[in-house]
């Protein structure tokens, strides 16, 4: 019996415990946007233990967001302004970011959250890079792509220095007076990470192949550190641990997360997800992960906390399934 079909018994009498840590509201996993009830809701409990809670008060009419580990970068209201949502305490309070346009096509964080960028396409792709999150939100920067670029991956360092976009069948690096190409000949860009300085990776989800590249606005240096051999099927979303001794790639083709040791001689290893992973996104831990989004099927989990990472679940939301 596979993990799809056993969620609901092995959860079944977990429900009193799970109840219980919802009412008192502690620990807290993380938070996660509902997309059904267009709403906040947190995670109460720990890895193996957790459920959703009710909706948090004072978020209204989001229309897209990114979510980090204390807060949240959204879209709000009828003119799609960007805002800023504290998670720390409730009732949630909204501050718009200044100089922000409104409506950006997509909002995307950095790893460490301490930047993050806006890309609007009809708007001369024009990009905008946030700094000062998430207490003095601004625009530090203003940079275009090229007309034509259909960008289909975006990711920016913590230092909003460093801003990556993948078009087509490349990568390039977007600065002030141009593009720099880092990358090219890739079947598709699923995905960007930049979690150092100077170095990202990048997941190939046409070719099935996972790029590291060094020395970016300098000497640069790429390399091939997993592809089809080594398990990856279909990647869409790579990211790596706090300390960069490990990237973990989402399969979804193969329903698996890879695991590649960065220290030393490369080696990859990978996990069964019992899901068809959508993303790799941290929770309130940084070495927790959502892999899929919420509905009316679990959410799961990863926990990298140790050096044997463990797939979970949080169980949906039974009394919503019960009005459907």
């Amino acid at each position: 019996m596979n993990a799809r079909k056993t969620w609901f018994a092995i959860a079944l009498p977990m429900l009193p415990f799970l109840l219980a840590a919802a009412s008192i509201e502690g620990p807290q996993l993380g938070v996660v946007f509902d997309p059904a009830q267009h709403a906040l809701r947190p995670i109460f409990g720990i890895p193996g233990a957790a459920t959703l809670g009710q909706p948090l008060a004072g978020v209204l009419d989001i229309r897209k967001i990114a979510i980090s580990q204390s807060y949240a970068l959204a879209t709000q209201g009828e003119h799609n302004q960007v805002v800023v949502l504290s998670l720390t305490h409730t009732p949630i309070t909204s501050v718009a970011v200044p100089g922000a346009g409104r409506g950006p096509d997509e909002l995307v964080l950095s790893t460490g959250a301490n930047a993050a960028v806006l890309y609007y396409k009809k708007d001369r792709n024009l990009i905008q890079v946030l700094s000062g999150l998430p207490a003095s939100p601004k625009v530090s920067a203003e940079l275009y792509l090229s007309a034509g670029q259909s960008l289909s991956a975006l990711a920016v360092s913590d230092d909003g220095k460093t801003v990556l976009a993948g078009a087509g069948n490349r990568v390039f690096l977007v600065t002030g007076s141009g593009e720099v190409p880092v990358l090219s000949e890739l079947g598709k860009v699923a995905a960007i990470t930049i979690p150092a300085a100077g170095t990202a990776f990048v997941a190939d989800g046409g070719h099935d192949q996972i790029y590291r590249v060094r020395g970016l606005g300098g000497n640069m240096e790429t390399e091939v550190v997993a592809g089809p051999k080594q398990g990856i099927s279909s990647p869409v979303a790579v990211a790596v641990s706090h300390d960069g001794t490990r990237a973990f790639v989402a399969n979804s083709k193969s329903e698996t997360i890879s695991i590649i040791e960065l220290d030393g001689q490369v080696s990859v290893t990978k996990i069964a997800c019992g899901c068809t992973p959508t993303g790799l996104n941290l929770l309130s831990s940084r070495d927790v992960f959502r892999l899929t989004e919420p509905s009316n099927r679990p959410i799961w989990v990863m926990d990298v906390s140790s050096r044997e990472p463990r797939i979970l679940f949080v169980p949906p939301d039974l009394d919503e399934g019960k009005q459907k």
